[in-house]
């Protein structure tokens, strides 16, 4: 569907004024209404579908402090630039108290101009999407509690699926924060254990000393403190699935007592003389590089190839940034208070959204979102409500402009070329799970083509990855 055209209003009672700002703003993507007073300004506001009005202070009928006062406390959807003499750049800025967005100052510059059409164009094209993103929400777009249109979203909805129909291991690989566990439910949810027990542990914070009580279980008298048996979470999850999250970061003994449950599906509580069979699916997930991890000896190689019977890489929410305006409106859905209609966010307050590099990934981006919505004070969002920092420094591929218009045109192009390949090639990769050969295909370049850019931009620890 064709997006409906800006509609810009001039207001200025001079005709070749009108004239020239109309040809100076004129493009297929906008329609251009003119009237010459104050007036006539108020009435087609009050009509409604004006998206950006230029309004001229000194005008017969109503001047234009007259129609920002006319439509106080009434609702306005335009965003009003006021236009002014030099002389008068102080009734501007009560202008802009009374609810005018700027002000510009003749003679004006056609650029200055042309910029804030294109930023109101963005503004209403942010509103469009995030009215767009409402109906997307029921459905088409969900796969449990999982969100995401984009297309390493799908892929890996793709994958899920086919993973939860079988019964072989999975392992689940992503960033702190990516909905690692959320992945393991689904998994569990549509497959043939969903009438199981789902268990979930966090083997990172399992004690060395209490890892074979916490994972097998123990017999009454098994050590001091052992009052009665227990089972431990792999007899717990008998039948279902257990997952056994940042597995990455298991110490390497409890790495080598885990092995031997795995290969024969039986465990020994502590303490006992019997063997228990159990029926369990094991799901496992880490942040941890295994590969570099086995290469310094934190992690076991055996183990490894064991855990790894289907793997799922979760991309980073940086690499998916048309998930991010989709998620934000969950969040708030889900922040909404007994039926009450949930909070929208402003344009603004969008573009800040993927602005933001999201290192904490879903996680950070649900916390910011429900913390906006619980504090706003209106029922807008406004970018102020996020309280994300000014600017991002997480993104070692940040292009600073400020830092490359000091340079040489020659040198600064080509610093602009590289950041940009570099940023390209890493979300590709990231997308792909390090793929080199899926990465290639999305970029439309070869795999050797590929690989000598790695080399080229520092990338080369990508090649070592599995």
């Amino acid at each position: 569907m064709t997006p409906a055209p800006l509609r810009i209003l001039i207001a200025d009672d001079e005709r070749p004024a009108r004239f020239g700002m109309a040809k100076a703003l004129g493009q297929p993507a906008y329609e251009i209404l003119q009237v010459e007073d104050g007036q006539a300004a108020l009435e087609s506001l009050r009509q409604g579908a004006i998206d950006l009005v230029f309004l001229d202070l000194n005008m017969p009928r109503l001047d234009g402090q007259g129609v920002l006062r006319a439509l106080s406390g009434e609702p306005c959807r335009a965003e009003i630039v006021v236009i002014t003499a030099n002389d008068s750049v102080a009734a501007a800025v009560e202008c802009m108290r009374l609810g005018a967005a700027d002000y510009i100052t003749k003679p004006y510059e056609v650029e200055r101009l042309r910029g804030i059409a294109r930023r109101v164009a963005h503004r209403r094209e942010l509103e469009r999407r995030i009215e767009d993103l409402q109906s997307d929400l029921q459905g088409r777009y969900v796969c449990g509690a999982l969100v995401g249109a984009s297309a390493a979203m799908r892929d890996l909805f793709t994958e899920l699926k086919r993973a939860a129909q079988c019964e072989l291991d999975v392992l689940i690989c992503g960033e702190t924060g990516t909905g690692k566990e959320l992945i393991a439910r689904e998994v569990h949810r549509q497959g043939p254990r969903a009438s199981g027990p789902f268990v979930a542990v966090n083997t990172a914070a399992i004690a060395d000393s209490l890892a074979e009580s916490e994972l097998f279980g123990h017999v009454r008298g098994a050590f001091t403190g052992a009052e009665a048996d227990r089972r431990g979470v792999f007899e717990q999850a008998d039948g279902g699935t257990l997952f056994l999250d940042e597995i990455g970061d298991m110490p390497l003994s409890a790495q080598a007592k885990i092995l031997r449950a795995l290969q024969e599906r039986a465990i020994q509580p502590v303490g006992s003389s019997k063997t228990v069979a159990v029926d369990v699916r094991v799901i496992t997930a880490t942040h941890q590089d295994l590969a570099k991890a086995i290469e310094e000896g934190h992690f076991r190689k055996d183990l490894y190839y064991r855990i790894r019977g289907i793997e799922l890489a979760v991309p980073p929410l940086r690499a998916r940034r048309e998930d991010i305006l989709l998620l934000a409106n969950y969040f708030l859905e889900q922040s909404a208070r007994n039926g009450d209609a949930p909070r929208r966010l402003a344009a603004h307050a969008a573009d800040r959204l993927l602005a933001h590099q999201w290192p904490g990934n879903v996680r950070e981006l649900e916390q910011t979102v429900k913390a906006a919505a619980a504090m706003a004070e209106r029922e807008e969002i406004a970018v102020v409500d996020l309280r994300l920092p000014r600017r991002d420094t997480s993104d070692d591929h940040d292009l600073d402009l400020a830092t490359l218009v000091e340079l040489p045109l020659t040198q600064a192009k080509a610093q602009l070329v590289a950041d940009f390949e570099k940023r390209a090639i890493t979300t590709a990769l990231e997308r792909h799970g390090g793929n080199i050969s899926a990465a290639a295909r999305q970029l439309g370049i070869h795999r050797q083509s590929l690989q000598q850019k790695l080399a080229q931009l520092g990338l080369d620890d990508w090649q070592k990855r599995p």
